[in-house]
């Protein structure tokens, strides 16, 4: 268990691509898999790992962020010692740059006893082995290590996410913005360790000019100056940076395979906030093929290759496929939805049909609950 590092999470993604899904909530807070949230991956990976001590870097607009996080009891780090650390950005800007959050939070850093800081963004969701990253930077001697994913589905899942070039050795060469041209590539799972020494040292490098600037961008202008190792994660890598990307991500979940892989590690489950909901009810007459369904609904519908969350209602004679429905959401008698996602709190009226594609999923915003 790693007792010499610390771990940081940045938790300041751009919300664009996003919509109306991330209006009002940071891209770490969207819900996922029914019952989790987009963060739940990145901290249980450094908890599982035995970090204790871990800063999250969050946006102003991070109320729903924060009451998910709350003390960190769900992931042990409710302690006196260590434990949770949330900072936001103090400018009240409509970008979050985690840089300028680090600067303004240089003292946090200079209590610090751990030689080695884990930093990770939160919107790749994966279930990675921390442990055995850190022992791979520490064998190498490496200045930073980069976790990265090697796929033949670049051009479908990764649109945006960085691209790496990687020699023999395993050094990263150069690094440019996926765009979805070909299969075969290197993503970036943001992920570095480092020194927290090499850690301070960019930050006062770059406080003096223009820190309005993203950690992981001004690591990547160091390819070929310093030693970068890149670290091979061989299962599987989701992306929530966009509306099809999170639809993608969710869909996936209903493979065994990839849920068995991310949920059922051994010594390495993924923790989120409990809520104390009753079973869900399925009434005579429901019928729910290959769909995961949280706590506290009422199923009396048809469901197919969905995910519904918390305290959903699918009503008699409604038709539910290739949907993700967020949690108390009320579908009515006679409704048929396909390829739909529905925030939370939205009811949808008797006999009502939505249909979007596998490519265009069709949103439903909360603004629109009755």
């Amino acid at each position: 268990m790693l007792n010499n590092c610390f771990g940081i999470l940045s938790a300041t993604e751009s919300r664009d691509n996003l919509r109306r899904l991330a209006a009002h909530r940071a891209v770490a807070s969207i819900p996922i898999a029914g019952k989790y949230r987009v963060i739940d991956f990145g901290l249980s990976n450094m908890v599982n790992s035995g970090i204790k001590l871990v800063g999250i870097l969050t946006q102003t607009d991070s109320r729903s962020l924060r009451d998910h996080i709350g003390s960190g009891g769900a992931w042990d780090l409710n302690r006196r010692n260590k434990g949770l650390y949330m900072f936001h950005d103090k400018r009240n800007q409509s970008v979050s740059y985690d840089l300028q959050i680090l600067n303004d939070n240089k003292e946090f850093l200079s209590r610090v006893k751990e030689e080695y800081v884990v930093f990770a963004s939160t919107y790749l969701i994966a279930n990675v082995d921390i442990e055995d990253v850190v022992r791979q930077h520490q064998r190498t001697g490496a200045v930073v290590t980069l976790v990265y994913k090697h796929t033949n589905e670049a051009d479908k899942k990764y649109t945006d996410c960085g691209v790496l070039q990687i020699n023999p050795n395993g050094e990263i060469l150069s690094v440019e913005k996926n765009k979805g041209v070909n299969k075969d590539a290197n993503i970036s799972m943001e992920i570095f360790v480092m020194k927290k020494s090499y850690l301070e040292s960019l930050i006062d490098k770059v406080s003096y000019a223009d820190y309005a600037r993203s950690l992981k961008s001004v690591i990547y202008e160091n390819l070929g100056k310093i030693d970068i190792k890149g670290y091979e994660h061989k299962g599987y890598l989701g992306c929530v940076n966009s509306l099809l990307t999170y639809y993608n991500t969710n869909m996936d979940m209903l493979n065994v395979d990839i849920t068995k892989e991310l949920f059922f590690k051994e010594g390495r489950a993924i923790y989120s906030k409990s809520k104390d909901s009753v079973p869900t009810k399925y009434s005579r007459g429901s019928k729910v093929s290959n769909s995961l369904v949280a706590n506290g609904c009422e199923i009396a519908g048809t469901i197919k290759d969905s995910i519904i969350s918390r305290s959903s209602i699918i009503e008699e004679g409604a038709e539910v496929e290739n949907c993700i429905i967020l949690q108390n959401c009320r579908i009515k008698t006679g409704c048929k939805i396909k390829n739909v996602i529905m925030d939370k709190n939205v009811v949808l009226e008797e006999g009502t049909e939505l249909r979007g594609s596998n490519i265009y999923p069709l949103i439903i915003e909360k603004e629109m609950a009755k």
